[in-house]
């Protein structure tokens, strides 16, 4: 599972960079590409024979756009700085070159922008308004200086209300542009947000689900030891009255004793390697019945008969290697057989199960398969929290074993696979493989 700063590193849009130096670099190519086409097209009139006449003014307008590109640079940290000092440049590219159109560059509409992407209420309006101005006094100065600039419709008064609308336009779609991008961000991090913290609550519920699953094989062990227990003190009072009359069967019954005892002090330290995690108490208000083993998966087939189209079940292994196989291990295979009936079916009812437990000298292969038939379509995908298999996997690891379950290819079966060494203890190993997968 991915850590929170992965998953949201993995989904971060592409449109939004890292640094704050490369979209000022880009504004500063479209200025030189804006500007070489307002020369080559003529759109400025004979600017370009001037400019050409005038090293030092080029060399001032380089320097200019430079310092425009090097203040955006800054515009997260101070971005009404950075504004403010794009504007006094741009007012000073308009006074000083021979075309007033020069002077507004996509630099300068990339900063009204960005502080409307950053600044909001008014520290947005007052610099806003601050700019306007000198924007508005600068045009329409060098609007009026022009020859016959005041000849057309309305003389000065016209040329002034054009030169405002113009400005206030060009203002007006500039900060409704930053506006949509800063929505557009706030919703994204409010997304990854709201993804984050899901991460965390199910990261949590996961692991909660893990530490029941622990305490719940805890407290089977302890049923089985309380199982052993009890059969190794009736054998042992057993074998006292018979010391005498029948050495020979008080003899058995003593074996039997020490069997149930080491069976019982196993089942003990499962328990201790089990709750490990917790320091908390542990009880058990069970009683003394023996928990199932896989002795029992015949019987709990039979049951589950109903929910499928079909079930087989195939156990094969020596009856004593079944019968000598710790009680852990065997509780455990019982536990994956049954959950892995749970999940056919709630995800794929009516499907066809195949149930296959083979009992070797070192270890316990299990594989249950659940295939669709004629009367289902597709698997089901899981609608709950999905901790069915993360607690098998819990259960399989805690005993030094492995778990895998996954789809075929073609979607239509799903397989659980399984491998519990017999004399399975508590590992490191395995709660660390566990840790690892949650």
């Amino acid at each position: 599972m991915l850590s929170d700063s992965r998953l949201l590193h993995t989904l971060r849009p592409s449109w939004r960079p890292r640094s704050p130096v490369v979209l000022p670099i880009e504004m500063l190519l479209a200025t030189l590409v804006y500007a070489g086409f307002q020369l080559s097209t003529g759109m400025v009139g004979d600017t370009r024979d001037e400019l050409v006449q005038s090293p030092p003014l080029i060399a001032a307008s380089v320097v200019a756009l430079l310092a425009m590109t090097g203040v955006t640079c800054v515009r997260r940290s101070f971005p009404v700085t950075a504004y403010l000092s794009v504007v006094a440049i741009s007012i000073a590219l308009i006074l000083v070159l021979p075309d007033r159109t020069l002077g507004f560059t996509p630099l300068y509409w990339f900063a009204i922008a960005a502080l409307a992407i950053r600044v909001t209420g008014p520290r947005l309006f007052a610099p806003i308004a601050v700019g306007l101005i000198l924007e508005i006094a600068v045009s329409v100065d060098t609007r009026l200086s022009y020859p016959d600039s005041t000849g057309g419709p309305g003389g000065t008064i016209g040329v002034l209300a054009e030169q405002i609308v113009n400005l206030v336009i060009n203002y007006t779609v500039l900060i409704a542009l930053g506006k949509y991008i800063a929505l557009g961000r706030a919703q994204e991090l409010e997304s990854e947000a709201a993804l984050g913290r899901a991460e965390i609550e199910h990261r949590q519920r996961l692991n909660e689900a893990l530490d029941n699953e622990r305490k719940t094989m805890a407290r089977e062990l302890h049923d089985v030891a309380a199982h052993h227990l009890t059969g190794m003190l009736i054998q042992a009072k057993a074998s006292k009255t018979l010391i005498t009359s029948n050495p020979q069967q008080a003899h058995e019954l003593l074996t039997g004793a020490i069997g149930h005892g080491q069976r019982t002090f196993d089942s003990l330290r499962q328990i201790v390697g089990i709750l490990r995690p917790s320091d908390t108490a542990y009880s058990s208000n069970s009683d003394s019945a023996p928990q199932p083993m896989i002795s029992d998966i015949a019987e709990l087939i039979e049951q589950s008969r109903i929910s499928f189209a079909s079930i087989d079940i195939d156990i094969s292994g020596d009856a004593d290697e079944i019968g000598d196989t710790d009680s852990a291990v065997q509780l455990t295979c019982y536990r994956i057989v049954q959950e892995s009936l749970s999940n056919a079916r709630r995800h794929a009812p009516n499907c066809a199960v195949r149930v296959q437990v083979t009992v070797h000298s070192s270890a316990i292969e299990i594989t249950v398969t659940n295939t669709i038939t004629s009367g289902n379509s597709v698997l089901r995908e899981s609608s709950g929290q999905g901790f069915g298999i993360p607690g098998m996997r819990e259960r399989a690891a805690l005993l030094g074993g492995t778990l895998d379950a996954g789809l075929s290819d073609d979607r239509t079966t799903w397989t659980v696979r399984a491998r519990l060494p017999v004399g399975g203890t508590i590992s490191q190993r395995g709660a660390g493989v566990m840790e690892s997968h949650a």
